[in-house]
């Protein structure tokens, strides 16, 4: 299984445990700070969503499991 995050830039995976920094999907603006939560298995989760500072777009922060092919 792996983790995949729309809103979000994964700096660090540990089984369940991902640390990410926000990344804005329109401007690709990343933010300079960590933060980190647990995504349930098999399941999705949304963090936090956020106001891009950069270019003002709103968005959620969402990580979910999926299985990896091959």
């Amino acid at each position: 299984m792996a983790i995949e995050m729309t809103g979000g830039e994964i700096v660090r995976e540990r089984g369940t445990v991902v640390t990410f920094q926000q990344k804005c999907e329109k401007c690709g603006y990343v933010y300079g700070f960590n933060k980190t939560t647990i995504v349930p298995a098999y399941s999705s989760r949304k963090v936090r969503p956020f106001t891009c500072e950069n270019c003002g777009n709103y968005q959620e922060v969402e990580a979910r499991h999926f299985k990896e092919e091959g």
